[in-house]
């Protein structure tokens, strides 16, 4: 069965289906996009996190992106360097405390994809004329709770050590 041929496939997972598989299958075929993407930029997984966050909750210090992926300090540095080199990335002093650095989001990225971007926001548009406005609601709403539920997993598995963590043996 190829890729193609699941599209709008009524599937099972794990006893599961309904919203929460093709959810899933969303988050699946959003992962995909955003490889491709990551290609055009020419930047990795933890890259794109924490552009991603910047993206999402705007200028942070350096430690505050430590908190929010999961690598240690000094890969988060190491991290920070090749994002500034790219001019992903600005960093500026915090200007209530001048120890500590703040990561800006600048406009390059978005530059970069902006013709993949842009031919996406169009076909979404396209998808979302053919939804009512109650559907949409409902969307919305779904898409939000989702999030919110994401982020506080993500903060829960953040807090715990790595040796609580499960691993392939």
């Amino acid at each position: 069965m190829t890729n193609d041929s699941l599209v709008g496939a009524s599937v099972k997972i794990d006893g599961l289906d309904g919203p929460v598989v093709s959810t899933n299958q969303l988050g699946v075929a959003m992962s995909g996009l955003v490889a491709q993407w990551l290609r055009g930029l020419t930047i990795n997984a933890h890259e794109r996190l924490a552009i991603g966050h910047l993206w999402e909750h705007g200028p942070m210090t350096m430690s505050e992106m430590g908190a929010r992926i999961p690598l240690s300090r000094a890969a988060v540095t190491a991290l920070t360097d090749r994002l500034e080199a790219l001019r992903y990335v600005q960093r500026t002093p915090d200007p209530h405390d001048r120890r500590r650095t703040v990561l800006t989001l600048t406009t390059r990225p978005q530059q970069l994809i902006r013709e993949f971007h842009d031919e996406w926001i169009a076909d979404v548009q396209h998808v979302e004329q053919q939804f009512s406005a109650d559907e949409l609601r409902a969307v919305e709403r779904w898409n939000s709770s989702l999030r919110a539920l994401a982020h506080t997993h993500a903060s829960r598995l953040r807090a715990r050590p790595d040796s609580d963590l499960p691993t392939a043996d």
